[in-house]
């Protein structure tokens, strides 16, 4: 994938997602069971996602080498 069709996570990451699960290399932002969007981990993912990826659904994100997030599915 060229560098001008990677697409990057532009707001800032905490220490914990939405559930107050501790985040290290993969983010997920997605519509959750109870019906508001997220912030997980992959684990917050499992019990609290709907658990695909795609457009309007979730999208996951992992760190790279330079601090920034880089999306890799959805």
């Amino acid at each position: 994938m060229s560098e001008s069709h990677k697409v990057y996570w532009l707001s800032a990451v905490g220490e914990v997602d939405d559930f107050g699960d501790k985040i290290t290399d993969t983010i997920i932002d997605g519509v959750t069971k109870h019906g508001p969007w997220a912030l997980m981990t992959p684990k917050s993912f499992r019990y609290n996602g709907m658990n695909r990826f795609g457009e309007g659904v979730a999208q996951k994100f992992v760190k790279q080498e330079d601090g920034r997030w880089l999306k890799v599915e959805g």
